[in-house]
């Protein structure tokens, strides 16, 4: 068993770190070529007629592949665990979890659908680069599979706590996973 575990929390970690830089780089990318655009408007130097088709990928990019990798940590916003710190119960503490993390997962299948279909149905090309309009559409999907699998995993893990009988110890504030 401590192979499988083993693989898990390696790619895990991969694919975290690969989120991670494609992030930091579409934002670099961004930022760069906002810059000189902005550079370009003092001092006119050349036309940024493809800058729109740029900055679209860039920011789509950044935003849905982010989220995923800020899910994958449970970094995501939350107004609070204050419900499951008036709960006595260690199962009803990880029942709790678990519908919380349930919701979440619902959300996560209804964009994955929509997002699936959306870049399913993008049959036009952009206008400068020719990038079918597929690819920036494509980070809604995948980062909401990549969601989809820690919101399941998520919500097993906290029903097998409960099952149990005890407590993940687990916060649902953002950023504070135990």
């Amino acid at each position: 068993m401590e192979k499988p575990t083993a693989f898990f929390a390696a790619a895990d970690r991969v694919l975290l770190g690969v989120l991670k830089f494609v992030t930091i780089t579409l934002f670099c990318v961004l930022t760069a070529i906002l810059s000189l655009n902005i550079l370009n408007r003092f001092l006119p130097f050349t036309s940024f007629h493809w800058l729109d088709e740029i900055v679209e990928l860039c920011f789509a990019g950044l935003v849905f592949y982010g989220a995923a990798a800020v899910w994958m940590r449970g970094g995501h916003f939350s107004a609070g665990d204050w419900i499951s710190a008036r709960l006595s119960s260690p199962r009803a503490k990880s029942l709790y979890r678990a519908a919380t993390e349930l919701a979440g997962l619902v959300f996560v299948l209804i964009f994955f659908r929509y997002s699936w279909q959306l870049a399913g149905k993008a049959q036009e090309s952009t206008a400068v680069f020719q990038i079918p309009k597929f690819v920036p559409y494509s980070c809604m999907p995948v980062s909401a599979a990549i969601m989809t699998v820690y919101s399941a995993i998520r919500v097993v893990a906290e029903i097998i706590t409960a099952a149990k009988g005890r407590s993940s110890d687990r916060q649902i504030q953002g950023g504070n996973q135990k």
